[in-house]
C-alpha cells in the first residue's frame, strides 16, 4: 500500500490544491482550466500493482463539462482522490478519455492506476506557460518526489510495475526508473494507448506475480 498521493490530494477542497493556490494567484496566464477538480490520478493508486505515468490532464470543453454537471459531482470526484478506488464506469465523473483506452480494463479492475505528473487540465499542451509551470507547481514537485522516494523503491522490490507512458512533464524524475526490470518506457508516447510491447510487459509481470502469490499460498 502507498497512501501518500491519496493523503496529499485528500486536502483538496475546491479545484486547486492548497499548496498551488499562491502560485496560481500570481500566474494568471497559466494555460490550465481550473474550474473542475483535477485528475491527479485515476484508479486505485494505493493498491494497484501497475502504475502508468502520464503527463497531465487535458481539458475538452464538451467532455469535461459533461463530466461535472453539478456541484455534487465535484465532491464525488474529490472523494475518489481522497479515497482511491478502481475506475467506475457507472460514475458520473468517469471520463470517456480513460474509459476508451486499451488499458481501461486494468483501471476498472484495480490492476492499474494512472498518475499524472501535473494534476491540472491543460487547455493546450503546447502552451509555453504549461511547460514552465510544470517545473514550479508544488503539487507537481510532490508527484516527482513520490516517484523517486516511494514508487521507485516499490518497483525495485518487485511490488510495482511502472509504465512510463509519457515523461516530458516529470522533469527528469523518471530517469531513476531506467534500467529497472519492473519499468518500461513507451516507444510511442504520442499515442493515447499503450503499445503491444508495454501491454505484453505488464501481462508478464502480472502473470509472474500471480505465480508468486500462488506459491506463497501453497507453502
Amino acid at each position: 500500500m502507498t497512501t501518500e498521493l491519496a493523503d496529499y490530494w485528500g486536502r483538496l477542497e475546491g479545484a486547486v490544491h492548497p499548496d498551488d493556490l499562491a502560485l496560481f494567484s500570481r500566474e494568471l496566464d497559466h494555460g490550465f482550466n481550473l474550474d473542475f477538480p483535477p485528475p491527479a490520478f485515476i484508479g486505485d493508486v494505493v493498491n494497484a500493482p501497475v502504475i502508468i505515468l502520464d503527463n497531465n490532464g487535458g481539458y475538452d470543453p464538451g467532455m469535461t463539462i459533461a463530466e461535472f454537471p453539478d456541484g455534487q459531482t465535484h465532491s464525488e470526484f474529490r472523494e475518489t482522490l481522497a479515497r482511491p478506488r478502481p475506475l467506475d464506469r457507472a460514475a458520473r465523473t468517469a471520463s470517456r478519455y480513460y474509459l476508451e483506452r486499451n488499458f481501461s480494463k486494468w483501471l476498472e479492475g484495480g490492476v492499474a492506476a494512472l498518475v499524472n505528473s501535473v494534476a491540472y487540465r491543460s487547455v493546450s499542451g503546447r502552451d509555453k506557460a504549461v511547460s514552465r509551470l510544470t517545473r514550479s507547481l508544488p503539487s507537481a514537485q510532490f508527484h516527482q518526489r513520490w516517484l523517486q522516494q516511494i514508487l521507485r523503491p516499490l518497483a525495485m522490490r518487485g511490488e510495482r510495475f511502472v509504465v512510463v507512458h509519457r515523461w516530458s512533464r516529470w522533469n527528469g524524475a523518471t530517469d531513476v526508473l531506467r534500467g529497472l526490470p519492473t519499468a518500461i518506457f513507451s516507444s510511442a508516447p504520442i499515442s493515447k494507448d499503450l503499445t503491444a510491447r508495454e501491454i505484453s510487459a505488464v501481462e508478464g509481470f502480472l502473470a509472474e506475480r500471480r505465480g508468486l502469490t500462488q506459491d506463497t499460498l501453497l507453502k
